[in-house]
């Protein structure tokens, strides 16, 4: 199944579980990416094994080829989400009259948004342009929030309770009351957002309420690791941007549950303490636990594209006991 989150997937892993003997095995997007498929018994995300299976290794798993991804196609992924979700509404009514889909929009809704991120391309561009000039000329620390999708069952299942927005004005809350005078909050949003939610401008609000309009630069695009050698720290709810940014060496400090926020990797204290204090990950702890990642719960391959039947025979071969490369 694709994910565990969505009330089928947990019936299901229910059903298995009073059933015994069958194995539910539970695959997403790599946690380590681009090129790699995660696929883990049970449970993903807050119900993952990772934690406690890494806990309990002492050793250093070997290093394991990097893969190199084909190159995506944003055009190929929107025409099978159309024909996905065309399919379902012309005939999901009539042959399947009960099902209830699992997102939060309609894919009427998310189309929608999807266009107005269109046809708001420009203006996006010179707000990323001048966001990311502002971040690379700031003086002071830069803190980097990066938003996750509503829909997510990370933040639906693992978050912290509440909703994005909520937490997003409790980080402002935070930075104004903690953060060093000089310190910057940079907030990002997620590469696949719908655009119905228009954080910018969410965020933009929450910012002034929280008094610090002044103090924070909010973006729509570009690569988030290469402000990884800017930022002095990320604050995140659970998002892989986490896991990625600690392995190049940046303070981590998770809210929600997240597979990373482990002893030696992530901040262990507060939020307000965070600020002027964010604790760097050990090195060598990242570097051990990147290798039991990728040799223990990852294959090659990908969902769409050249690389989907690449996955799907790794993905065969893992499941069936080997560990394809």
């Amino acid at each position: 199944m694709l994910g565990d989150g969505r009330k089928y997937h947990v019936n299901a892993v229910s059903a298995a579980k009073v059933a015994g003997g069958i194995t539910p095995w539970v695959v997403e997007q790599g946690y380590l990416r681009p090129g790699l498929i995660s696929v883990e018994a049970w449970g993903t995300g807050g119900r993952s094994a990772i934690p406690a299976a890494f806990a309990a290794t002492t050793d250093t798993r070997p290093e394991l080829p990097v893969p190199v991804p084909a190159p995506g196609s944003f055009l190929r992924y929107a025409a099978y989400d159309v024909a996905y979700h065309l399919a379902n509404v012309l005939f999901g009514p009539v042959f399947y009259p009960r099902y209830r889909h699992y997102a939060l929009d309609s894919p009427w809704a998310e189309w929608r948004g999807w266009i107005g991120k269109g046809l708001r391309a420009r203006f996006r561009a010179r707000q990323t342009e001048a966001a990311l000039a502002r971040i690379a000329a700031h003086a002071g620390p830069v803190f980097l929030v990066p938003l996750q999708l509503d829909t997510d069952f990370q933040i639906r299942d693992h978050g912290t309770g509440r909703s994005q927005a909520e937490e997003l004005a409790a980080v402002m809350a935070s930075f104004a009351a903690h953060a060093p005078v000089g310190a910057l909050l940079a907030i990002k949003e997620h590469p696949l957002d719908n655009g119905l939610r228009r954080w910018d401008r969410r965020a933009e609000r929450l910012a002034r309420a929280a008094g610090i309009g002044d103090r924070v630069a909010v973006f729509t695009g570009g690569r988030v690791e290469a402000l990884y050698p800017k930022l002095a720290g990320i604050v995140t709810i659970n998002s892989t941007v986490g896991l990625s940014a600690l392995l190049a060496g940046v303070p981590v400090k998770v809210l929600g549950r997240a597979i990373y926020d482990l002893p030696g990797l992530t901040d262990p204290d507060g939020l307000d303490a965070f600020w002027a204090a964010p604790a760097r990950p050990d090195p060598a702890e990242a570097e051990r636990f990147r290798r039991f990642l990728r040799h223990d719960y990852h294959v090659p391959g990908a969902f769409d594209g050249p690389d989907a039947q690449r996955g799907a025979e790794a993905l065969a071969r893992f499941i069936a006991g080997e560990r394809p490369q």
